[in-house]
């Protein structure tokens, strides 16, 4: 279910504002280049050539501003109140991030304790608000804490916000997935009558749209650490939201919507531990690393449309999420089909990628 007609022409100036801003800071490379700048080569899991502007964020930022200014003309002041103490808390993780694009001095850990702080702060705020239900009925009972459920909350937040920064590694992929999952979360809100989480959401989807006309495929700009976690941690809360505003909503709905985000850092990180190397540790061995160097991921633009495959993929999975919002063994099967689809793919891709290395 798309968005009614007259949301669109709140949306368009979000559209607007992002493009725009993201045309600037293209057309004004010369003089931040220097500071803005991400090199090709500069680690081992870049995988661009040339230098590129890193803070495409700036762009969705700003666009998400001006839709929640817009929005908030429109909503009740308690509302108004909430949404814009979520968005001042979050900016948090904005900055971190950001400064992370500037500096390239802030190491992860300190951007994933800015997360979780820029959560908990919400959280806290907003009386104590937390996850209270994972759907599984034993491991629900501890979320009866306030320290346990804030913690918590805290704590997914800020996991999912690294593991869209995880997933930024391709033109278009990072943005990409966040259009699908802020489009699914609409869906599911306006079908259960959570219209400010659905204007949110969709604002969110706009904000990343204006950004991708210059990020894909061409990489002009690149969405940067602060765009990525931004939006994954804009993502984390709205998707609370929604679950635990509708007793129609299972808490699996949360999962698979995110879960390609989600099963590429837990993946990452069992694939590093058996590799003994630290599970933080950064690395060019993602599935759209994969993706990327197979060959048919050159037959055009030379490999700029890596991300077309894996959104393909991806899409099916966060699309269908809305429609089996009530029925958590649907939900369960989706999870598990996708996580046994790409445990295929990446050993097929992981085989296909050191045959060619062999033959080299």
């Amino acid at each position: 279910m798309l968005p009614p007609p007259m949301i669109f022409s709140q949306l368009l100036p979000v559209f607007a504002v992002s493009a725009a801003c993201a045309a600037a800071l293209i057309l004004a490379r010369r003089w931040h280049i220097g500071l803005t700048g991400d090199v090709a080569g500069s680690s081992t899991h870049k995988v661009h050539t040339g230098t590129v502007p890193r803070v495409g964020g700036v762009a969705v930022y700003a666009a998400g501003l001006t839709g929640l200014a817009l929005m908030s003309r429109t909503l009740p002041d308690v509302t108004a109140k909430v949404i814009w103490m979520m968005w001042g808390c979050l900016t948090i993780v904005f900055v971190a991030g950001l400064v992370e694009d500037l500096t390239r001095m802030v190491p992860a850990a300190v951007r994933y304790v800015a997360a979780l702080a820029a959560a908990a702060l919400f959280s806290v705020a907003h009386d104590s608000y937390g996850i209270l239900s994972i759907g599984i009925s034993p491991f629900d009972q501890p979320l009866n804490s306030t320290i346990v459920r804030v913690a918590f909350f805290a704590f997914a937040v800020a996991s999912l916000s690294h593991a869209f920064n995880l997933i930024d590694g391709q033109n278009g992929l990072c943005a990409g997935v966040s259009v699908i999952v802020f489009v699914a979360l609409g869906i599911t809100a306006d079908r259960t009558g959570q219209q400010t989480l659905a204007l949110l959401s969709y604002t969110m989807t706009a904000a990343n749209l204006g950004f991708l006309v210059f990020n894909f495929p061409s990489g002009r700009l690149f969405l940067g650490d602060g765009g990525a976690y931004f939006n994954g941690a804009i993502a984390a809360v709205i998707t609370v939201f929604v679950v635990q505003g509708s007793s129609s909503v299972s808490p699996w709905l949360a999962l698979l919507i995110l879960v390609y985000p989600v099963w590429e850092t837990l993946f990452s990180m069992i694939r590093r531990a058996r590799a003994q190397r630290p599970f933080h540790e950064a690395d060019s061995a993602h599935l759209h690393h994969l993706v990327a160097d197979a060959d048919f991921a050159r037959l055009y633009g030379n490999g700029r449309y890596v991300a077309v495959p894996i959104l393909l993929c991806v899409a099916p999975f966060a699309l269908t999420a809305p429609l089996l919002r009530e029925q958590a063994p649907a939900l369960m099967a989706g999870i598990a089909l996708f996580v046994g689809l790409y445990c295929l793919v990446y050993r097929a891709l992981d085989r296909g990628s050191r045959r060619y290395l062999t033959r080299a």
